[in-house]
């Protein structure tokens, strides 16, 4: 077996998932031979990617959520590793849904053993450069509703399995759709209103909401979804589409596919939901890296 570290996030799964490894490492033989760390905080994450990419580790394993496997995945792009050291992904955390779109199975065990010992895959990655924020990431970006969703999720200490939900029906309530511009590979496509933009790479965000039912991981391309002026009751009534992944043909959802997307807030927007996380919102041009990183645990 190469030489593997495994990155847990002692936050992820509402804080359960250092206990989470323990139990499942004395399950799979690999991970007897594999170094684990847990960082504090992101910036600790970053460094220990890094110092693992200096000191010759060939595959480094995310244990925890969609913001771990983020995190690492971000640090190994921008240390230049992408080609050159493996990424294995265990879905430990509240939402997980990267984890979904490459059908990596839920059981930890499983996971474990085929991110540490699996054939690498390809997959693409996604480049923001932004006037407040400039990031990597992997599964999605979204400009709207959906990162007053992630501060409601990520505020909460012991997440349950019902957070993104409960989050999601409450920032309905709250939330008006604001002025956003989007162009996709230089034309003008979507300018008004907006509940939610989406820059899909993955299927599905928010613990498996299917905001992207017709995304691949390794295609080149961007699924792009607006969802214009809607509110309300009649937000509430589609809800089940997107779990469902039936909603692009619906009114006020616009959908194409494209490789640079930039986006143009025309009002102050909540954070950006980036894999699970929070950036800074504000203008900003996304572009594809087309098999930018390997990742093992995935199915051939």
């Amino acid at each position: 077996m190469s030489r593997a570290l495994v990155l847990v996030n002692p936050a992820a799964g509402g804080g359960r998932a250092w206990g989470l490894w323990e139990r499942v490492r004395r399950a799979v033989p690999a991970a007897q031979r594999a170094e684990a760390v847990r960082p504090a905080d992101r910036a600790a994450s970053r460094a220990a990617v890094a110092e693992a990419v200096a000191s010759g580790f060939q595959r480094i394993v995310a244990f925890g959520g969609d913001g771990t496997a983020h995190l690492v995945a971000g640090a190994l792009l921008a240390a230049g590793a992408g080609d050159g050291v493996v990424l294995g992904v265990v879905p430990a955390g509240t939402g997980s849904d990267l984890a979904r779109a490459l059908g990596i199975p839920r059981r930890l065990s499983v996971a474990l053993h085929r991110a540490l010992t699996g054939p690498p895959v390809r997959v693409d990655a996604g480049r923001c450069q932004g006037e407040r924020a400039s990031f990597f990431f992997l599964n999605e970006a979204s400009a709207g509703i959906a990162g007053m969703v992630d501060e409601a999720v990520n505020a909460i200490p012991n997440r349950g399995t019902s957070a993104f939900l409960v989050a999601t029906l409450r920032a309905i309530r709250r939330y008006r759709p604001l002025p956003v511009r989007v162009e996709v590979d230089g034309e003008g496509w979507h300018e008004g209103p907006t509940f939610l933009a989406t820059v899909a790479n993955g299927t599905t965000f928010g613990k498996g909401m299917r905001i992207a039912p017709r995304a691949r991981v390794d295609d080149g391309l961007f699924d792009v979804i607006v969802v214009g002026d809607v509110r309300g009751a009649e937000l509430l009534r589609r809800l089940p589409q997107v779990y469902l992944g039936t909603h692009l043909s619906a009114r006020p959802v616009r959908f194409r596919r494209g490789r640079v997307v930039r986006l143009e807030p025309l009002a102050p927007l909540p954070p950006f939901d980036v894999d699970g996380e929070t950036y800074p919102s504000g203008p900003a041009t996304l572009e594809v890296l087309p098999g930018a990183l390997r990742v093992a645990g995935a199915p051939a």
